[in-house]
């Protein structure tokens, strides 16, 4: 979905005057499309491609966390359980790399050599030839 602004929105969030971005949209620089009261709307992505970065008009002022999530103001066992639960879940993370690791590198398992084939002795000397 296309956020489309006004002129009046488009000054606000560029800081620049009325006029130059009615300039800008003459010379072909800005692109705009009129709604159906013939009024030039701006799309966001064409004001950060234009003029880079907005302002930022939405909130001037950060607002202030209600409750700060920090370590003192949890209990105890709430972080120990999430510890918990992070440590049981890299363990799983581990194991799977594990796996995939030996999924890529799949080698079979290493044959012993088969026996030489030994010859049919001829006679008792090729027999005690073969003990020695």
């Amino acid at each position: 979905m296309q956020m489309l602004h006004t002129i009046q929105e488009a000054m606000a969030l560029t800081g620049k005057s009325r006029r130059t971005l009615y300039n800008h949209c003459d010379q072909g620089r800005l692109s705009y499309s009129l709604g159906h009261d013939e009024r030039r709307y701006f799309e966001t992505s064409e004001l950060i491609r234009v003029y880079g970065s907005l302002l930022n008009i939405a909130q001037p002022v950060a607002q202030e966390i209600a409750q700060p999530c920090t370590s003192e103001n949890l209990p105890g066992t709430l972080t120990e359980a999430t510890a918990l639960r992070l440590a049981a879940a890299l363990e799983k993370l581990i194991e799977i790399e594990e796996k995939k690791l030996l999924l890529i590198e799949h080698k079979p398992a290493i044959q012993e050599a088969a026996p030489f084939p030994r010859e049919k002795p001829e006679s008792f000397a090729d027999l005690l030839k073969t003990l020695s």
